[in-house]
């Protein structure tokens, strides 16, 4: 007889063991939440790879942060011969510690199959209990209490370490974000290591989790519009079930940039993209970073619950802003910077302090990395001999985890009474 919780996937992609933790079979969400009790709502998926029916037995516990059992049920199903069966049970914990950016606390589901008494399964869920909505007239709430994000992009690597995503250069990257003011993240432009998001859960970091730079029209010849078609379902299905217990992430996002954004075509591959992760999570809001701003993309940005703003305040806040401007057509739609230029930082920031529907600003890039060498520097108006570059050159955080000055300087925007001295280099006067 074998009876598992639904997770084959999780092992075929990360090599994980029937009792991994954070496999795929179990979801918890948070309904409901008061200061005296919170409701935790558990969909738990068991298949049953044997070829006769079997009636299981599912456990589900709680532990609270503190490793203390705070909530028990149990459910009893038969699962036919080469099925599966997905069981909700409803678990009810009393005066819950809430997670949130400055106390990120973190519970502990345990999900055991038996068969009579004998333990076929089992699987260890980390989850957070926190409610998060968005709205055009309180933008971006965590647990009721309005939070403007103080983001930045990142890319997957870890600068001379490459492309691997080892455990403490993961966490030691969300470290140094949050000492440097930052309380969320843009992962572009593909889903991060499961480590990076048990660090951002563990320390209290938001994440917008994102999926793809191209959908069926591509950016270079060799990229994942070739594959697109084929695996964009299997792809999107892989990030939601295998990141939506982790309480940091608040968005979902379609793409980056995405060619055809502009087009009915671009328009009708968001809507599907976008319905089918709420069929996988309905939870959370939708969004996308969207380049190339103008009227022109309102039936795109109407696909989604939040619209990211690639490069729109500019750097005096007082000019003309399209925050304001797309305010004025649409008053309901939700905004945030999605990319910004670190020059333009303060203009970039007043956007979202003056307007309570730009619910944030992600700085590209909050850490420095290998690729796209000099943009940093050819982006800024200065001398193009740039070679031979092979850093961006565009992070308040260098690859070795050192400050550049532009990081001191958002510290003074984001930090309460903070003070940072800026000093010009000195110069050689002619004789």
């Amino acid at each position: 007889m074998v009876l598992r919780l639904w997770h084959l996937q999780a092992r075929l992609a990360y090599g994980a063991t029937p009792r991994a933790r954070g496999a795929l079979g179990a979801f918890f969400t948070t309904p409901k939440i008061t200061p005296t009790e919170a409701q935790v709502k558990a969909q738990t998926k068991v298949a049953n790879e044997s070829s006769q029916s079997a009636q299981i037995r599912l456990v589900t516990y709680l532990r609270n942060p503190q490793g203390r059992e705070v909530a028990r049920t149990e459910s009893k199903q038969t699962v036919a011969a080469g099925a599966s069966a997905t069981l909700v049970q409803t678990l009810v914990v009393k005066s819950p510690e809430r997670w949130s950016v400055e106390k990120p606390a973190l519970y502990t589901a345990f999900t055991e199959v038996y068969q009579g008494q004998q333990l076929l399964d089992q699987v260890e869920t980390p989850f957070g209990i926190r409610s998060i909505s968005f709205d055009a007239q309180h933008g971006f709430r965590l647990n009721g209490q309005t939070v403007k994000l103080k983001g930045g992009c990142i890319h997957h690597d870890n600068g001379p370490l490459g492309t691997r995503a080892y455990d403490r250069a993961e966490e030691r990257k969300i470290e140094l974000l949050k000492a440097s003011g930052y309380n969320a993240i843009r992962c572009s432009h593909n889903p991060p290591s499961p480590t990076l998001l048990a660090a951002c859960d563990r320390l209290g970091m938001l994440v917008i989790d994102e999926a793809f730079d191209m959908w069926r029209h591509g950016k270079n010849p060799h990229d994942y519009h070739l594959y697109f078609d084929k695996w964009w379902q299997q792809d999107v299905a892989s990030m939601v079930q295998r990141d939506r217990n982790h309480p940091s992430i608040i968005l979902w996002s379609l793409g980056n940039e995405i060619p055809e954004r502009g087009t009915p075509e671009g328009v009708k591959t968001a809507r599907q993209l976008a319905d089918y992760i709420r069929t996988l999570d309905s939870t959370r809001a939708i969004t996308a970073a969207v380049n190339g701003l103008g009227p022109d993309k309102d039936p795109y940005f109407a696909v989604l619950d939040v619209a990211g703003y690639n490069y729109a305040a500019g750097g005096d806040h007082h000019q003309a802003d399209i925050y304001a401007k797309d305010h004025a057509r649409l008053p309901k739609r939700i905004m945030y910077g999605a990319e910004s230029y670190p020059l333009e930082a303060f203009g970039s920031w007043m956007g979202v302090l003056d307007h309570p529907y730009v619910v944030g600003d992600f700085v590209w890039t909050a850490v420095d990395y290998i690729g796209e060498a000099s943009i940093g520097w050819l982006g800024y108006w200065q001398y193009q001999q740039f070679y031979p570059w092979n850093l961006a050159f565009c992070g308040d955080i260098d690859i070795c985890g050192w400050k550049r000055p532009q990081s001191y300087y958002r510290e003074a925007l984001w930090k309460e009474n903070q003070v940072s001295l800026f000093v010009k280099p000195p110069r050689l006067l002619s004789p």
